[in-house]
């Protein structure tokens, strides 16, 4: 599979520096709100992605391109968030207003929708079991396929349809009188 992210990842793993750099600048922002739907605090968040770009900078030389280098990123970071909450026991409240600290170089008018999009799939996925927000963020909100989500989940194709089928359902009660679902 050789896709433009794996190519830069290859190069990387050659020692090109400014492939990485491309890499981490594209990424950026899609994995500090990935690990911000885990955490609910953007500092945490920006430090868990930094320390896995850095891990996987490390370990660049036992890259193999299986799949697709962002999905191979989000098993790092989801693993990593992981850690972070079990090791953080504390409750997650997502602030709103942090998401739209998030930049992706979108223009103004995208931007404003894609951050009103998000906050209220924030506000309703907090109440979701975590497997539901997982699965739900990664497929609604960054856009992956059943098969990336699965792979980032450690789950089965089958298993991540049967969660997300049930994640929409339960988020569309939820979303009912806020107009945000249309029947």
């Amino acid at each position: 599979m050789h896709d433009e992210d794996n190519i830069l990842m290859l190069n990387a793993k050659n020692g090109d520096k400014s492939a990485f750099e491309a890499l981490v600048i594209k990424h950026r922002a899609s994995a500090v709100s990935f690990a911000y739907s885990f955490t609910a605090d953007l500092f945490d968040a920006e430090d868990i992605v930094q320390e896995c770009f850095a891990r996987v900078y490390i370990n660049r030389t036992d890259y193999k391109p299986l799949n697709k280098f962002k999905t191979y990123l989000f098993t790092v970071i989801r693993n990593a968030c992981i850690d972070y909450l079990r090791q953080n026991k504390k409750r997650r409240y997502i602030n709103l207003e942090d998401i739209a600290g998030i930049s992706d170089n979108l223009s103004p008018e995208d931007s404003a929708v894609k951050s009103e999009r998000m906050s209220a799939i924030f506000k309703h996925l907090e109440s979701l079991p975590e497997d539901y927000k997982t699965a739900l963020y990664l497929f609604a909100v960054d856009e992956m396929s059943y098969g990336q989500t699965a792979e980032i989940m450690r789950k089965s194709i089958p298993q991540v349809k049967i969660i997300i089928y049930r994640a929409r359902k339960k988020l569309k009660k939820l979303c009912e009188g806020d107009g945000l679902f249309e029947n």
